[in-house]
């Protein structure tokens, strides 16, 4: 997860000035600083305006990526709203409880509530990001760590870059995706390189003299019915793949593993999209680009790697749904008591004729499922939905996993369909809802919530 540089912004008017702002301020910068990211100081509680126009200077020479406005009692209100136009960065509004009441009445001592709401309507009417957290410091500093991993997932987009192998795979216009869309929106850039280029590289290395690869390729797993030819295949187009990403600066794939890709090369791909996933980028399969970014976006939500997946059965029975992908897991999301096993492909030239895919069923455990794609209008959307994996055999070949969902399946299965949404789905492990609903809104993304 990248690291912020948070603008603290303590604001206070003059006439609200008391006793224990002191204490309080100092408590909550070293509660700030706490979270992990870069902290920069203005150094003083800000009460006027040219207060904030110094506070303003500091912050722009420090590139700061988030304005913290921490409402330590009611400001003058025109601060936030011109710092956040001159800064043009995404604003969280921290506010604190008052006090609890006294009798007889007293003067309110803080008014902090009353400034977030006052200073989130001007912010709405100008469209300008932000975000809001609340309560003691503990519960203040627990919602604020959540929306910074929302804010750090947007900064990390930046910039982004996805190496998109050969594009997508023949009639997959699920997998279509619109570059200049996707650099405006996100700012992720899409690098296009060749099959030939992955395939010749490749072949310029010997698999058995590339330890490291052939470790990252065995990693947790048996070598099954795949010969050592094809492991040697397998542990050379994992290094290719690791000079290419350092060559492109890539931080994710989306590869063409079909049709072509086992003729030219050898063997499937499968697999070693499950290394490349597992080892910190990424990787979707049959050219699906956005595929890659949600897979990021739930790896940086989750804290864990994701599985890249179809929904291929469900049972209104029993109110679940299969997902599955042929041979492309991590090896680190292994049901517990299975030991993954590298094989022949299930699927390329019928089944059983050529390595490689991982099999194994996933673990279970709460998941959230999502979908990023695009309405007809060619602007994003997003999709998600929540089940619990259960414990799932190997039941169908390579990475299967049983989820029981939430609601009715047929009535999702039918929304699913009837908002025509694409047939690949990234499974994050954990409850990752709130997280997602924050990044649609804070991207102004439509969110279809099932």
């Amino acid at each position: 997860m990248k690291t912020l540089k948070l603008g603290y912004l303590p604001l206070c008017k003059g006439s609200w000035i008391n006793d224990r702002l002191d204490k309080e301020l100092k408590d909550s910068l070293a509660a700030l600083k706490s979270l992990g990211h870069d902290v920069v100081d203005c150094g003083k509680l800000i009460t006027t305006d040219t207060d904030a126009d110094e506070a303003c200077e500091l912050f722009q020479k420090a590139n700061i990526d988030v304005l913290v406005v921490h409402h330590l009692a009611f400001p003058l209100g025109a601060i936030t709203p011109s710092l956040a136009r001159r800064l043009g960065v995404p604003v969280i509004l921290w506010s604190t409880p008052e006090q609890p009441y006294r009798n007889p009445a007293y003067r309110l001592e803080a008014n902090s509530f009353c400034a977030s709401n006052m200073t989130a309507n001007h912010l709405w009417r100008v469209n300008h990001p932000f975000a809001f957290v609340y309560g003691e410091l503990d519960q203040a500093m627990a919602e604020m760590k959540e929306e910074l991993k929302v804010f750090a997932s947007i900064e990390q987009m930046k910039g982004f870059r996805v190496g998109s192998v050969g594009g997508r795979v023949p009639g997959f216009f699920t997998s279509t995706f619109n570059e200049m869309m996707l650099r405006e929106k996100f700012g992720v850039e899409v690098e296009n390189i060749t099959m030939l280029e992955l395939v010749e590289v490749a072949r310029s290395l010997k698999g058995k003299d590339l330890p490291e690869a052939r470790k990252v390729v065995l990693d947790n797993a048996k070598q099954g019915d795949i010969s050592d030819e094809e492991l040697d295949l397998a542990v050379a187009l994992y290094a290719a793949f690791c000079q290419l990403r350092k060559k492109y600066r890539l931080n994710a794939w989306a590869v063409r593993c079909w049709p072509e890709f086992s003729d030219i090369y050898g063997i499937g791909v499968c697999h070693i999209l499950g290394c490349l996933t597992g080892h910190d980028c990424a990787a979707a399969c049959e050219g699906d680009v956005y595929g890659a970014v949600a897979m990021t976006i739930g790896e940086n939500f989750s804290g864990g790697k994701t599985f890249f997946a179809d929904l291929v059965i469900f049972d209104e029975k029993d109110n679940s749904g299969i997902f599955w992908h042929c041979g492309a897991a991590p090896a680190c999301l292994c049901r517990p008591g299975f030991e993954p096993c590298i094989r022949k492909h299930p699927v390329i030239d019928g089944g059983g004729k050529k390595g490689v895919a991982v099999e194994f069923p996933l673990k279970p455990g709460k998941v959230t499922i999502c979908r990023l794609g695009e309405k007809p209008d060619g602007t994003f959307r997003l999709m998600m939905f929540s089940g619990e994996a259960v414990e799932t055999e190997q039941c169908l070949r390579s990475n299967p996993l049983k989820v029981k969902f939430n609601g009715k399946v047929r009535d999702l299965i039918n929304k699913i369909v009837y908002n025509g949404f694409e047939h690949h789905y990234v499974v994050s492990y954990g409850d990752i809802a709130q997280h997602l609903r924050e990044f649609a809104r804070l991207m102004n993304i439509e969110l279809l919530e099932f």
